[in-house]
Order: C-alpha cells, then sequence, then structure tokens
C-alpha cells in the first residue's frame, strides 16, 4: 500500500508552492516536466517479448608523452530473447578481453555469467532512471519526485520525424540546468516523444569533476595521504532508443566517454559503448498485477528510492551507505585475497556482490559454447581494439556533436580549497641546486564556470619567493587559462627537473639535471583535454639568470669536495612568444605502431627567433619473443637564441648516460634504439643512443655522443630502470629511475 500510495503520488502534478519559483522557463516546460514525469510507467511494460543482438566495448588507457597506452579492453556480442513473464535467455557468440601492461594476448573474460547479466534489458524500465540515482552514489534523477530542488528546466527546440509507414513522430528537448556545481547533478538535454512523453534521448555530463578531497566521505579520506587527490570527469554520457514496429521505445545505444586524473601525469581515459540491433518485438498485453515475477534486467530499487521526502531519503541512503561500507571494509579484513587465484578472485567479488545487493538473477538462462576458445577469435566480434580511438563510434559521435556543444554549462557557485596541514607542504616540495628544498602550497576558488588557482613558494638556499595565479575555464574538450607568474624555470623541461625522481636523486646523490632560470611574466595556454593532440602557449616574460646557491647534499655531507655542477649562464631577455605542440599516435595492428610529436615555437624582443622539432618513435612487437622500439628526433632554429631557449640534450628521456644539459645548442638530432623480451609486465631491455646538440652550423658534421646500456621495464614500459654508459667523453656510468619510457 505505501508503494502504491507514492507512486500516486508522484504521477500528481507536484504542489507549486513546494517548488522555486524558477524552475521552469515557462508554462510549456512546466507541462512537459510533469507530463514526462507521470510518464515513467512505460508503455513498453506492454512488451511481452524481444530478440536482438547487443554488442558491448570496453576500453582504458593511459596517456602518457612516450606512448599511449591500452590498460583493458573487453568486446562481447550476445543475443538475447527476452520474455517478460517467463525465463529469458542470453546466448554469448563472441567475448574477449586483454590486459595489454601486463599480458600479450586476449582472453575469455571473468565472472563471464556477471558480464552478460548486464546486457539483458527490461524494456519497462526507463534507463535514464538506471543510470541516475537519488542516493549519493550516482547522478541524481532529474525527473525524480521534487527534482526542481536541484535542477531548472527549459524547452528546447522541437522535431518531427517521418517514418514510410506515413507516421510522424514529434520530438520536443527539455533542457536540464543543475542549480548547482555538483558532480552528481546532471547538466545536459532530453528528448521526449510528444504523443507518449516518454524518453527517446539523452545527452548529458555531471555539472563538475569529481574530486576525491573535496567530494567522497570522511571515511574513505582517512586510509588515504592527504596529498592524494584523484579526479574523475564525465565528458559525456548518450543513451538512445530506437523506434520498433511502429510502436515500442527500445534502447539503441549508449555511450560514456570519461577519464580520470592523478597528478599532473597520470591521465587515464575509460569509453564503453554498447549497440542494440535486429530487434523483433511482441507485446500488446499488460502484465499481471498479482504477480512478483521479475523479469531478467529489471533494476532493484534502493528503499531510499521510494521515498518522496528528500530529507528522509537521503537519511537512509545515508544509514544504507554506513551498512555497506562495513559489508566491504568486513569482506576486505576476512578475505586473504591471492589475485594471481582465479578461484580466489571469484570467491571476493562474491562477497563484494553480497556487500552491494546484487543478487543473482534467477530468471534469466545462460548459454555458453563448450568451446570458449572460440568466442575469443569470433568473427562477430569485428575489427579489435587497438587503441582509445576506436571505442566510439564516429557516426555515432557526429550524430550528436551539435548537442554537446549545446549542454548547459556549470553554474556559478563558489568553493574555496586551501592547503591544510604538513601533507600540503610535501605535496608541492622539491629539491635541486637552485633553491635548495623549496616548500610550496597551492590553493583555489572554484567558482564553477571559472576557477582561480594560486600557488607560493620560497627556497631555503635562495629565499626567492614565486608564485602563480591563473584564471582557468574548462569544456569538454578544451581548457583556457590566463595568467600571471614569477618561477624558477627549466631550459629542459623533459628532464622533469622539478619532479619527485630528479629532487630525491638531487638530495641524496647530488644529481641535479634541470638547467634553470628566472621568469616574470603572463601566458595564456590552451589544451586540448579531449585526446590531449594539442597544446598552445602565449607569454610575455621577462627572464633572469639564477645561480647555483647551495652545496648542501647527502654526499656533501662526507666530502665537501663533492659540489654540484654549474648551471646555465642565461641570457637577460624580455620575450613576447608563441608555442603550439601537436601529438600523435596511430597503431596499426597489436604488434606495430607510431607515434609522432612537433613543436614550433618563436619569440620576438631581445631575441628574435624561431624554433620547430620532430620526434617520431616506432613500437614493435612481432609474433615471438621480442619487442623492440625506434626513437628518431631532430630540430632546428631561425635568429639568435637565447641560451635558456637552446635544445638539450641528456638524461633518461634523451640520452641515456649522460647528465642533463651535457649537449646544447641551436639545432640537434637524436637516435634511440632498444631491444626486449615481449612480455610487457617485465622486460629485460638493451639499448643504445646517440645525440648530438650545437650551433645549426654544424647540423651534418658535429660529433655526437654514445650510449649503451641494459634496463629493466615494467607494465608495458610505465616505470623503467636503466644502468647506462658514456661511450664518449664525459664518459661514465649512471643509474636512472623514470616512468615512461617506449618499452
Amino acid at each position: 500500500m505505501l508503494a502504491a500510495v507514492l507512486l500516486l503520488a508522484a504521477l500528481q502534478t507536484p504542489d507549486t508552492t513546494t517548488i522555486p519559483r524558477d524552475s521552469y522557463a515557462d508554462s510549456a516546460t512546466a507541462q512537459l516536466v510533469h507530463r514526462a514525469r507521470a510518464a515513467r510507467d512505460r508503455n513498453e511494460r506492454l512488451v511481452t517479448a524481444y530478440t536482438a543482438k547487443v554488442s558491448q566495448r570496453i576500453g582504458v588507457g593511459i596517456r602518457a608523452l612516450a606512448r599511449d597506452r591500452m590498460l583493458y579492453r573487453q568486446e562481447m556480442v550476445a543475443k538475447i530473447s527476452w520474455r517478460r513473464d517467463s525465463v529469458s535467455t542470453i546466448e554469448v557468440v563472441g567475448a574477449r578481453e586483454g590486459i595489454p601492461i601486463a599480458i600479450r594476448g586476449d582472453r575469455i573474460p571473468e565472472d563471464l555469467d556477471d558480464e552478460l547479466r548486464g546486457l539483458v534489458l527490461n524494456p519497462a524500465e526507463d534507463y535514464l532512471r538506471v543510470i541516475g540515482a537519488q542516493d549519493d552514489d550516482g547522478f541524481v534523477y532529474p525527473l525524480k519526485v521534487g527534482g526542481e530542488a536541484d535542477y531548472r528546466f527549459a524547452v528546447g527546440d522541437t522535431t518531427k520525424i517521418s517514418l514510410p509507414s506515413g507516421k510522424v513522430i514529434r520530438l520536443a528537448a527539455l533542457r536540464v540546468i543543475p542549480r548547482r556545481a555538483d558532480w552528481r547533478l546532471m547538466s545536459g538535454t532530453l528528448w521526449f516523444d510528444l504523443d507518449t512523453y516518454g524518453l527517446v534521448r539523452a545527452v548529458f555530463r555531471p555539472a563538475r569533476p569529481y574530486e576525491f578531497r573535496r567530494d567522497s566521505d570522511p571515511e574513505d579520506r582517512e586510509d588515504v595521504p592527504a596529498f592524494v587527490n584523484p579526479k574523475a570527469e564525465v565528458k559525456y554520457v548518450t543513451l538512445e532508443y530506437g523506434f520498433y514496429e511502429n510502436r515500442w521505445w527500445l534502447p539503441r545505444y549508449v555511450a560514456i566517454d570519461a577519464y580520470g586524473t592523478m597528478g599532473s601525469w597520470l591521465n587515464v581515459p575509460v569509453k564503453i559503448e554498447r549497440v542494440y540491433d535486429d530487434y523483433e518485438v511482441e507485446g500488446g498485453t499488460p502484465p499481471d498485477p498479482n504477480s512478483d515475477f521479475r523479469p531478467a534486467g529489471t533494476v532493484r530499487r534502493s528503499v531510499a528510492d521510494t521515498i518522496a521526502d528528500p530529507v528522509e531519503a537521503k537519511r537512509v541512503a545515508d544509514s544504507v551507505q554506513a551498512a555497506v561500507r562495513g559489508c566491504l571494509k568486513e569482506a576486505e579484513r576476512d578475505e586473504d585475497v591471492n589475485w594471481r587465484d582465479a578461484e580466489s578472485r571469484r570467491r571476493y567479488r562474491e562477497r563484494i556482490r553480497q556487500c552491494t545487493h546484487r543478487s543473482r538473477d534467477t530468471t534469466l538462462t545462460f548459454v555458453i559454447p563448450s568451446d570458449t576458445a572460440a568466442l575469443v577469435t569470433s568473427s562477430e566480434l569485428g575489427p579489435p581494439i587497438l587503441d582509445m580511438g576506436d571505442l566510439i563510434n564516429e557516426q555515432e559521435l557526429r550524430s550528436f556533436g551539435d548537442a554537446l556543444g549545446k549542454l548547459p554549462g556549470t553554474p556559478w557557485q563558489a568553493h574555496l580549497e586551501l592547503p591544510h596541514g604538513v601533507g600540503a607542504l610535501l605535496q608541492n616540495a622539491r629539491y635541486n641546486r637552485v633553491e635548495a628544498l623549496s616548500l610550496g602550497a597551492r590553493g583555489t576558488l572554484d567558482l564553477g564556470k571559472l576557477a582561480l588557482e594560486g600557488s607560493a613558494r620560497i627556497g631555503l638556499a635562495d629565499f626567492v619567493p614565486n608564485a602563480e595565479v591563473h584564471v582557468a575555464r574548462s569544456s569538454p574538450t578544451t581548457r583556457w587559462a590566463l595568467g600571471g607568474y614569477r618561477r624558477l624555470a627549466a631550459a629542459n623541461p623533459d628532464a622533469h627537473p622539478f619532479g619527485a625522481v630528479n629532487s630525491t636523486m638531487s638530495l641524496l646523490a647530488q644529481r641535479d639535471d634541470g638547467q634553470y632560470f628566472r621568469s616574470l611574466g603572463a601566458e595564456v595556454t590552451v589544451e586540448n583535454t579531449a585526446s590531449g593532440w594539442w597544446t598552445a602557449r602565449l607569454y610575455l616574460e621577462r627572464q633572469r639568470p639564477a645561480r647555483v646557491e647551495t652545496k648542501a647534499s647527502l654526499p656533501y655531507l662526507f666530502n665537501n669536495s663533492k659540489t654540484f655542477g654549474p648551471n646555465i649562464a642565461a641570457d637577460s631577455a624580455v620575450e613576447a612568444g608563441f608555442a603550439l605542440t601537436l601529438r600523435g599516435t596511430k597503431v596499426f595492428s597489436h604488434s606495430f605502431s607510431v607515434g609522432a610529436q612537433t613543436t614550433v615555437d618563436g619569440a620576438t624582443g631581445d631575441y628574435d627567433f624561431g624554433r620547430a622539432a620532430l620526434t617520431l618513435r616506432a613500437f614493435i612487437t612481432p609474433p615471438g619473443p621480442l619487442a623492440g622500439a625506434l626513437t628518431a628526433a631532430a630540430g632546428t632554429s631561425t635568429g639568435p637564441v637565447p641560451i635558456q631557449s637552446a635544445f638539450f640534450l641528456g638524461g633518461p628521456s634523451t640520452l641515456r648516460g649522460y647528465n642533463g644539459g651535457v649537449l646544447s645548442g641551436s639545432a640537434f638530432w637524436l637516435a634511440r634504439a632498444e631491444i626486449g623480451n615481449s612480455f610487457p609486465a617485465a622486460r629485460i631491455t638493451a639499448f643504445s643512443d646517440v645525440g648530438w646538440a650545437g650551433d645549426r652550423a654544424g647540423f651534418s658534421s658535429g660529433r655526437p655522443l654514445i650510449s649503451v646500456g641494459m634496463g629493466a621495464s615494467f607494465l608495458d614500459g610505465l616505470v623503467r630502470i636503466d644502468l647506462a654508459r658514456g661511450l664518449r667523453a664525459p664518459t661514465g656510468w649512471r643509474l636512472d629511475f623514470y616512468f615512461d619510457g617506449v618499452i
């Protein structure tokens, strides 16, 4: 009776005195929202049976400078035979998954039953409601009772579609505008059939990205260091229905494009695409109101989902979440998981499933062939996933490209994030021969549409204060920033002189690869955040030399004759300049891929010059025991180039076996070759580097430096340890630990 009362309440027009006055742009908007809300009991509840083919593709990658990588990929094709009033069947016809950074080749997905179960749909469900949630675990559903407290609505364009049968379908667009910059709120457009008021299309994204430190529960943050703040952003979610048998709206296409970040270099894109086709639908009779049978694909509602009062619903949801967290912690404590053992992993997943109330569906039968190996090579799977660009269907992407550009923007809302505790200082600490130990802190004022980002730091050796302030604006594909700065800059940023590895080596081994100068100026930076294939910078700055200000290091404590090497004598200059970087990767097969990066920059002022550089990389993993990689790069310039704008070679990213900045000049060339075993999780490699940098007049005649070495590579080159020796003066051995190797 309680459920019936709540359902009747949901179907009534809400009391307009309980909702904000600005909830609807006009009366037509209010009418559309109320009718769409009442139509949640979809006409498709009359569907008694359908058959369809479903295909799903999932990819998770890592975007890096040397080479983009696939972390995980999955492809599945299955045939669904759904029955509303009896047991349904799903037959898998193709399935494979790969973990390219750990193993070669593909395999059958683990827990294939669970993977298949998620592909089955109940036509009576509103699948936007499935994606959204009323509790804190997902998006807040805009059509829930009381949704006006979270959203404003406006009617958009009306579209007519003429079918071959002569039937005309009228679609109305509803703009959903979040009231707050909250990652749980949708910013998007929904299209409804004006005859049935059923949802037929949705394109949306969260009102802002998710940040662990800002949005996670306090209990979750307790066990994570304060300086760890992973972020995640959903660029878009799209859901489309197809019209079948001139009567039924059934899900046809679902796609999700998202990515996560950790720190300044780890970018993990995630893409999911699911397509339903070859529908054959039967129906016309309502379900038995006295039956408690749950068809396959029915979504299990939470208790909080049936409560209209938002305060009480949140209280119940919080209580459920607390119980789930306790259950998960107990499962982690009780289960000693052996991740190499399939049975141990299965038991652990079953415990997690029990905690999250994902009970197994007893109304679904699985048909899996005995020869499961044939599923991996099934022709139904189509072309294999080679890189992240293969995941989202380009034709589908173009079809809703205009809708993405018209999505409502993030609302204005102030949120201040200030540094606190010792962890904030340690997060931004660095060590080098100019500043010695340099401590810094960052803060952000997030205004929703804009963000004000600031940082300040000072070195204990030079006592020169540095600061940066930027105003940034982000969209799903682009980030703009305008700012001013006073900073210690690096003439050779490829050596990552301000990173944790170089700071550690400076302190413990008195080896600093950075070549530094001081800069004071203003800049505009623009970068493509969708794929990272281009970045641009426009700047005006004053450049001054920086001196070595410290001898302090661990070796110096035992031998005061051990000191840091000299820094470059930077030229004093005032420069206005522009730089553009383009990069990309093309994967031709599982065995061969190439990458390229080109940078063009120039400046005017005290020095008028231009530069251009090109890097090409090839990654080769033929069938067999070996893998290899080749790198070639060259660059030149025109006009007088100040030393801080020269090309630099030396260090693990350019010339292994030599210190950073061992060679510099107005032109350079470089070649690297390496070979190793084909097992991506752990490789032993052998390599040789050869490179030259100097005056551009000596481009073809300059005497290069040469090095050889051995290395260990983990997770397809994400982590590298190399021991290299320079064969030409200055000769010597050098051990390097770094990230993002080619293999």
